[in-house]
């Protein structure tokens, strides 16, 4: 027990390496060091027992003559450098040279004691050396400290600014989803809003065509219906740069709108135009944004909604977005045109007729009043 409490207290005494090979030098050491609380002193009279020292034990200050039997002190000094970088050393030289003081410095020492000296001024000079290092190894261990926790706090600001980052990530997903939502509200209750007075299938037609034109600009729009065989009859066509001839409607009727059936929404642009597109249809077509959509009413195609332009004029992520707005407000729209305004629920909002008939009641209604949406069938410049 009692070697356990020595090997601790040893532990955290400063230990002193005094390294001499004159006995008195040695003895004089030891009396004005040995006892002395919170230091222990160890001796050795040559290089070599010093560097075993040095290997074999914790040394916090070197105290070594320059001069030994087997080498010197500046030797000793390096070799003490390598095996422990924290531990300070000190020159003990019988010569007073500044030129010897300046060589012992620039190696590392922490002092030059030239002889002959007093034992006082040794040992202040030793106890001076002492605190000097201690002063230093807690600097060296606050530094230490001080590098750790910012490492800590670099990595804790990573962490952080990745985590912000996520959720500004998400914040950002959540506005763009909600500002789309936003939108496609807006776009509803537009469309429910221009469609609100109208009281035939013609009406609903025509202010549907002027609408798509005010949300996507202008376009050559076509809307087909589906009869009852299931087949294609075009129901209304808007020219902006090609009518609607026999040939083209026949032949779109034969290929592209069908093909808008299979897959439901459909977009050709060159080449895909010279590809899909019969000789017909690519005479009229093929230097066109085209985009073709079906209009579906619980499962059942009512109708396919034709728009194309020129290519240098293309469509955009806005105009896609309005039209798949667009599409099932117009099938149920049609739906409600068509078989009566019970169809989806009797609602304010979606009852195209108002009085609850069909439309020959609204037709009587309207009488021959004419329609501002079919300002494109009477030659007229566009309202908006």
């Amino acid at each position: 027990m009692s070697a356990v409490k020595d090997q601790k207290r040893s532990q955290h005494c400063a230990q002193i390496l005094f390294v001499d090979d004159e006995p008195g030098m040695i003895e004089l050491i030891r009396d004005s060091f040995e006892g002395e609380e919170g230091l222990q002193l160890h001796v050795a009279s040559s290089a070599g027992e010093a560097r075993n020292l040095i290997r074999d034990r914790k040394v916090d200050l070197l105290v070594t003559d320059l001069m030994l039997p087997d080498g010197n002190g500046m030797s000793l000094m390096r070799d003490l450098q390598r095996l422990q970088p924290q531990a300070g050393a000190m020159i003990v030289s019988g010569v007073n040279s500044a030129d010897g003081a300046v060589t012992a410095f620039r190696g590392g020492a922490m002092d030059y004691v030239a002889k002959p000296f007093t034992q006082v001024e040794l040992v202040e000079r030793v106890r001076a050396a002492m605190s000097r290092q201690r002063t230093q190894l807690h600097q060296e261990v606050r530094l230490r400290k001080l590098k750790d926790a910012v490492r800590r706090l670099n990595a804790a600001r990573k962490t952080v600014s990745k985590k912000v980052d996520l959720l500004c990530n998400d914040l950002v997903g959540a506005y763009t989803q909600v500002s789309r939502q936003m939108d496609g509200v807006r776009i509803q209750e537009s469309y429910k809003q221009f469609i609100s007075d109208c009281n035939t299938l013609e009406q609903l037609l025509c202010h549907s065509m002027d609408w798509l034109l005010r949300q996507v600009g202008y376009c050559n729009i076509g809307i087909w219906l589906t009869t009852a065989d299931q087949e294609l009859q075009l129901g209304a066509y808007m020219k902006y740069t090609v009518a609607a001839e026999n040939d083209l409607v026949d032949s779109l009727q034969k290929n592209l709108l069908k093909m808008a059936i299979r897959r439901g929404f459909l977009r050709l642009r060159e080449p895909e135009t010279k590809a899909h597109l019969t000789p017909v249809e690519a005479r009229h077509l093929s230097s066109h944004d085209v985009i073709a959509m079906t209009c579906t009413y619980l499962g059942e195609t009512l109708g396919v909604l034709l728009l194309f332009r020129d290519k240098q004029a293309p469509f955009s992520d806005e105009d896609l977005a309005a039209l798949r707005v667009f599409s099932p407000l117009f099938a149920l729209s049609l739906a409600q045109a068509v078989r009566g305004a019970n169809v989806g629920g009797r609602d304010e909002d979606t009852d195209l007729f108002g009085d609850g008939g069909g439309p020959e009641n609204g037709n009587e209604k309207q009488g021959k009043r004419e329609d501002p949406s079919e300002w494109w069938k009477r030659g007229e410049s566009p309202p908006f």
